[in-house]
C-alpha cells in the first residue's frame, strides 16, 4: 500500500493559501480542449518569419529604385504592381525569388506623388505606399547647405538647413517631424557609425595630444628652431608645402602634421589662416591620390580590381593603377599650380586680399572669423617664463605617426593573413584598417606628450591633463560640423542625388569624350556628397563597364588607353570635387588643424581650384582624349598655370619678421 503524504497548502507572502492549480475535471479539459488546439493551429500555420518587401523611404521620378523582398516563397513569380492616387497603372516588376526566398530588381517610377504598390509572392500579399519626389530635388539639400554657408558663412545652420530640407522631403509635408528626424536619426546615425566614432576619436585624441604640447611651450619651441631656417613668409609657405609632400601616408595625417607645426611659424611671419589652410588642403588629398604607398592605394586598387573582374578586364589592376598616375591631371596641377604661387609671390582673387591683410596689418584672420579650433585659448597658452622642449613637441608628433604607420602594418598584415593572401606591401596596404590604425597612433602620440611632459617637469600633473582636456575641447566644434556633414550625406544617400547625377550626366557617347564627362560627373559628385571615397565607390563599378563596352571593336592599344584615362578621371574628378565641397571631412579637417574660418578657407580656395580644374579638364581629359600625348598635356598643363599665376597674380608683399615699413 502506497501512503500519500499530503503536502501543507501554498501560502503567499502575506499568509493567504493559494488555491491548487486543477489537475482534472471538467475544468481542466475544458481548458486544454480549447487552448492545445488553437496554440498548435498557430505554430503550424505561421511563418517561422513574416515576408518583407523593401523599398527606400523616398524615389526618385525617371531614376530607377530598387526593389528587395526576403522570406518569401522559394523558387515563386513574384509580382509588384504600382498605382497612383487615381488608381492608375504606373509599372509592374516581375521576379522569381531564389531558393533563399529572396530578390532583389529595379523600377522606373515616371511619376510624382504617393504611390500605392501591392505585392504577390504566392499565396503571400502586401501592400504599402512611397513617395516618389521630381529627381532634381536630390540636388536641393546639398546645393542650399553649399549655398548657406557661403551666404551666412555660418557652416552650422548652414549643414543643419540643408539636413533639414532632406528630411522634410523624406518624411513628408510635416517641418516639425523633419526638424527631430535630424536630431533623432540622422546625426544619431552619424554619430553612431563605427568609422564615423573612429575619425572623431582620432581628432579629439589628437587635439588633446597638441593641447598638451602648446602648453608645455613645445610649439614654442619648434618656432623658434625652424625660425633659424625659415625667414620669411615664403619660407613658410615652402616649408609647409615640402611637409605636405613628404606626409603623403594619409590624408588625414597630413592635415593634421602640418597644421600643427607651421600655423605658430605662419602666425609669426603673417601668413594668413586662409593660405596655410590651402596649402594644407590641397597636399592632403592630392597627395594622397598620387602616392605609390598609403591609406588610399589599398581602397582605390580594390574598387579597380572588382570593376575589372565584373567585366572580364585581364588587365592586372595594381599595374592599371600605376598607368593611371600620370592621367590623374588635377591633382598633379593642384601641386604645380602652388609651386608657381610660392615661386612667383603672386595671389588674385580673395586670396590675394586676405595675404594683404596678412602681411600689412598682422591680422591672420579676418573680422568676425570663427576658427573650428581655438588654439588661441588661455588654458593652451604656455606661460610666459616656458621656453619649451624642442623634442617634447617632435616626438608626441613622431609617435603618433609611427603609430599609424605601425597600425596600417598590424592590420594589413593579419588581414591578409586571415584572408589567405600573399604576404606583401601592396596585400599589407590593401587590408589595413586606416581608421584604427590613426586612432592609434593618436592615443600613442597623447601617452608621448604625458611623458615628455613628466621627464621635463615643465607642467604639473593638473597642469598637464587641464591642457588634455582643453585640447579635446578645443576639437568640439569641429565634431558637430563633421556630425553634420555626415548627416548631410546620408540624406544625400536616401534621396539617391549621386545616382541622378550619374544618370543625367551619362549616356551613349563616343570614347574620345568619356575621360571627360566622367571627370565631370565624379566633380559633380564629389562635391554634392563631400567624399571622394564614395564617389569612386559609385562611379568606377559604372565607368570601367561603360568604356569596356564602348571600346569593344578598338585596337588593344586604344581599348587600355582610354580605359586608363576613364579610370583616371573617375579618381582625379572625386579628388577635385572633395578638394572643393564645404561639406568635405578632409576640407573641415584643413580648416581645423589651420586653425582658419571654415567659410573663409572654401571662399579663399574655391577659384584656385576653379582654375586648376579648369586647366586639367581641357588640357588634360579633353585634349589627351583626341590625341594629345600625356606627357604633351602635362608641359603644356604646367606652362599654362604658370602664365594665369604671373598674368592674373598680384605680387604679395613679403614679410622677413620685421615690421613692414
Amino acid at each position: 500500500m502506497i501512503h500519500l503524504t499530503p503536502q501543507p497548502p501554498l501560502r503567499n507572502r502575506r499568509g493567504r493559501t493559494i488555491p491548487p492549480i486543477p489537475r482534472g475535471g471538467r475544468g481542466g479539459q475544458g481548458v486544454r480542449a480549447i487552448v492545445y488546439p488553437f496554440l498548435l493551429a498557430l505554430f503550424l500555420l505561421a511563418p517561422a518569419h513574416p515576408a518583407e518587401i523593401t523599398l527606400p523611404p523616398v524615389a526618385l521620378s525617371g531614376v530607377p529604385v530598387e526593389i528587395s523582398g526576403k522570406e518569401l516563397p522559394p523558387n515563386t513569380p513574384t509580382v509588384v504592381r504600382f498605382q497612383d492616387s487615381a488608381g492608375n497603372l504606373i509599372a509592374t516588376v516581375e521576379a522569381k525569388t531564389d531558393d533563399s526566398g529572396a530578390f532583389q530588381r529595379e523600377a522606373r517610377l515616371n511619376s510624382t506623388g504617393r504611390l500605392r504598390y501591392e505585392w504577390q509572392a504566392g499565396s503571400q500579399r502586401g501592400e504599402g505606399a512611397l513617395r516618389v519626389v521630381p529627381a532634381w530635388w536630390s540636388l536641393l539639400p546639398p546645393l542650399v547647405a553649399i549655398g548657406l554657408a557661403l551666404l551666412l558663412r555660418q557652416v552650422v545652420l548652414a549643414l543643419a538647413g540643408g539636413i533639414w530640407l532632406g528630411a522634410w522631403m523624406i518624411a513628408g509635408a510635416d517641418p516639425f517631424t523633419a526638424l527631430l528626424r535630424m536630431v533623432d536619426t540622422y546625426l544619431l546615425n552619424a554619430y553612431a557609425d563605427r568609422s564615423h566614432l573612429q575619425i572623431i576619436g582620432f581628432t579629439m585624441l589628437l587635439g588633446g595630444m597638441l593641447g598638451v604640447v602648446t602648453r608645455a611651450g613645445g610649439l614654442k619651441a619648434i618656432v623658434r628652431v625652424l625660425s633659424r631656417r625659415v625667414r620669411s613668409d615664403r619660407g613658410v609657405q615652402l616649408s609647409a608645402y615640402l611637409m605636405g609632400l613628404v606626409i603623403f601616408i594619409d590624408d588625414y595625417a597630413n592635415t593634421l602634421f602640418v597644421g600643427a607645426t607651421m600655423r605658430p611659424l605662419a602666425d609669426k611671419y603673417r601668413v594668413s589662416r586662409e593660405k596655410l589652410a590651402y596649402l594644407i588642403d590641397s597636399t592632403a588629398a592630392p597627395v594622397a591620390n598620387l602616392a605609390l604607398i598609403g591609406t588610399w592605394i589599398g581602397f582605390e586598387v580594390s574598387l579597380i580590381a572588382d570593376s575589372f573582374k565584373a567585366s572580364g578586364i585581364g588587365l592586372e589592376p595594381y599595374w592599371a593603377f600605376l598607368l593611371s598616375i600620370p592621367y590623374r591631371f588635377y591633382p598633379i596641377f593642384a601641386l604645380v599650380f602652388i609651386a608657381w604661387l610660392i615661386g612667383l609671390r603672386r595671389d588674385f582673387g580673395s586670396m590675394y586680399r586676405a595675404e594683404v591683410r596678412a602681411r600689412t596689418t598682422g591680422k591672420v584672420l579676418a573680422e568676425g572669423a570663427s576658427p573650428l579650433a581655438n588654439y588661441e585659448s588661455a588654458e593652451l597658452l604656455p606661460p610666459d617664463h616656458l621656453h619649451g622642449s624642442l623634442w617634447s613637441a617632435l616626438l608626441p608628433i613622431l609617435a603618433a605617426l609611427s603609430g599609424a604607420i605601425g597600425g596600417l602594418v598590424y592590420t594589413g598584415y593579419y588581414s591578409a593573413l586571415n584572408t589567405g593572401e600573399t604576404i606583401s606591401l601592396r596585400s599589407i596596404l590593401a587590408n589595413a584598417d586606416s581608421y584604427v590604425s590613426l586612432t592609434w597612433g593618436a592615443f600613442l602620440g597623447c601617452l608621448v606628450a604625458f611623458l615628455c611632459v613628466g621627464a621635463t617637469r615643465a607642467l604639473s600633473m593638473r597642469e598637464t591633463f587641464d591642457a588634455w582636456v582643453g585640447g579635446i575641447r578645443s576639437m568640439v566644434l569641429a565634431v558637430v560640423i563633421l556630425g553634420l556633414a555626415w548627416s548631410i550625406g546620408a540624406i544625400c544617400e536616401e534621396l539617391h542625388t549621386a545616382q541622378y547625377l550619374v544618370q543625367s550626366l551619362q549616356g551613349v557617347v563616343s570614347p574620345a569624350w568619356l575621360p571627360a564627362l566622367t571627370t565631370l560627373t565624379a566633380a559633380a559628385i564629389s562635391f554634392a556628397i563631400g567624399s571622394s571615397w564614395g564617389t569612386m565607390s559609385i562611379l568606377m563599378p559604372l565607368a570601367i563597364p561603360l568604356v569596356h563596352s564602348l571600346t569593344a571593336g578598338m585596337e588593344p592599344s586604344a581599348q587600355q588607353f582610354y580605359l586608363i584615362a576613364t579610370l583616371s578621371s573617375v579618381l582625379a574628378g572625386a579628388t577635385f570635387g572633395d578638394h572643393c565641397s564645404p561639406i568635405s571631412d578632409t576640407t573641415v579637417l584643413s580648416s581645423i588643424f589651420s586653425g582658419s574660418d571654415h567659410i573663409d578657407h572654401v571662399r579663399t580656395q574655391m577659384p584656385y581650384a576653379l582654375v586648376v580644374g579648369a586647366v586639367a579638364w581641357l588640357i588634360g581629359d579633353v585634349a589627351t582624349g583626341f590625341g594629345l600625348p600625356v606627357w604633351g598635356a602635362l608641359l603644356l598643363g604646367t606652362l599654362i598655370l604658370g602664365v594665369i599665376v604671373r598674368v592674373i597674380g598680384k605680387p604679395t608683399p613679403g614679410y622677413g619678421g620685421e615690421p613692414l615699413a
